[in-house]
């Protein structure tokens, strides 16, 4: 007998993850491979802070090892809701930003409604449309991908229900500037739409200003993700949270309230450990973001080098985002898996919207500069020749 999975688990894709399995089959082959696809820091030699780990080893011995309180840590929602300058009874915490995503789209997304999400976008947006059966909406980037404001206007129908901004961006590694995102703030407050703001990566802008939406936003209603993740690299603490902004949310904050309770809580012991990344020193941003300059760095002079590809350079983050220029390869999925041939492991641009414009793929700059150089040359001799 052969049980058949749900049709809503056939739309579940996460491109960053699956290409590891057809990674892995040529691996076992022997072939040594150079894994740029997951933007995971502690594969490359980062920690977190140390402060941050003691606190969880302290958490341990004070045996915090029961359900923490539904909504998170009193003490973790007090010190995030400072940080994030938002009252307490509106912050949440969750067990990572993907569940943090998750409710959203839980909360606010009936079938055949939509947010409008960037293109490219992070592909757990994109999956988490299908799977509550909402219609794929996005606004495209312009040349420098950024959010182009009269394709946004455009794609705003009577069924969305938010609009989604994610800066610093992921896949680009792009921020956007403080213009734009007043531009994108006014389109949501001109058709009272309300802002998701992805802010994960807030901490790891590398050149220029961020402009910050939570002081920008005014009356338009937003709700701002960040977590322990990135900017304090401890992407496995699983600890985020959500805040809320603005007049209009009662009904949603009401709806998280009851997805926190229906999942019980958050692992308590690594709540102890944000609350130190919240309080301690913050030394180690600066350190993080040298180290990743250098490399971005790397990466910016060797796309230059290569014909066939091009990069808007990365002022954020650890991710770049070259464009695929040859009209050697039909697809960018057919670029990614003719790399993974040559031992390189990326991710294909279609992989982060089904609406972008070219081919792209994204690679991570976490490696140090001798992965990188490596990586990079296997890519020079895949493209062929050489500016």
């Amino acid at each position: 007998m052969t049980i058949k999975p749900s049709n809503r688990s056939g739309l579940v894709a996460y491109p960053i993850r699956d290409i590891v399995i057809e990674a892995k089959k040529i691996e076992a082959t022997g072939k040594k491979m150079s894994y740029l696809n997951i933007g995971d820091p502690c594969v490359y030699g980062f920690r977190p802070p140390e402060h941050i780990i003691n606190a969880v080893r302290e958490a341990l011995d004070k045996n915090y090892s029961g359900y923490a309180p539904s909504q998170g840590d009193p003490e973790l929602v007090k010190c995030a809701a400072e940080s994030e300058g938002v009252d307490e009874k509106d912050l949440f915490v969750t067990a990572g930003l993907s569940e943090g995503i998750d409710f959203l789209f839980q909360a606010m997304l009936d079938p055949g409604h939509n947010f409008i999400l960037p293109s490219p976008t992070y592909p757990l947006y994109l999956t988490k449309e299908r799977i509550y059966f909402g219609s794929e909406n996005f606004y495209k980037s312009d040349e420098n991908l950024q959010p182009d404001i009269d394709d946004l206007r455009k794609r705003i129908t009577p069924y969305t229900q938010a609009l989604v901004l994610i800066n610093p961006n992921n896949p680009t590694g792009v921020v956007y500037p403080k213009k734009r995102v007043q531009e994108f703030i006014d389109v949501a407050g001109e058709y009272n739409l309300p802002i998701i703001s992805d802010n994960a990566y807030d901490m790891l802008v590398l050149e220029g200003e961020y402009p910050d939406i939570r002081k920008m936003h005014k009356d338009v209603p937003l709700i701002v993700g960040n977590s322990i993740s990135k900017n304090y690299i401890y992407p496995g603490a699983r600890i985020a949270w959500l805040s809320f902004f603005g007049e209009g949310l009662e009904g949603i904050k009401d709806a998280v309230q009851r997805l926190c309770n229906q999942r019980l809580s958050v692992n308590w012991e690594m709540q102890k450990g944000a609350i130190a990344a919240l309080t301690g020193p913050k030394d180690h941003i600066e350190e993080f973001k040298s180290d990743l300059r250098k490399r971005r760095d790397v990466t910016v002079r060797r796309v230059k080098e290569i014909d066939g590809l091009s990069l808007v350079a990365p002022n954020a983050t650890f991710y770049a985002f070259p464009k695929i220029e040859s009209d050697k390869w039909k697809t960018d999925w057919d670029f990614v898996r003719d790399l993974l041939k040559e031992g390189v492991v990326t991710v294909p641009g279609k992989g982060f919207s089904s609406d972008l414009d070219g081919l792209y793929f994204r690679m991570v700059f976490l490696p140090n500069e001798t992965i990188l150089n490596d990586a990079f040359d296997k890519i020079e001799m895949l493209m062929g020749s050489k500016k």
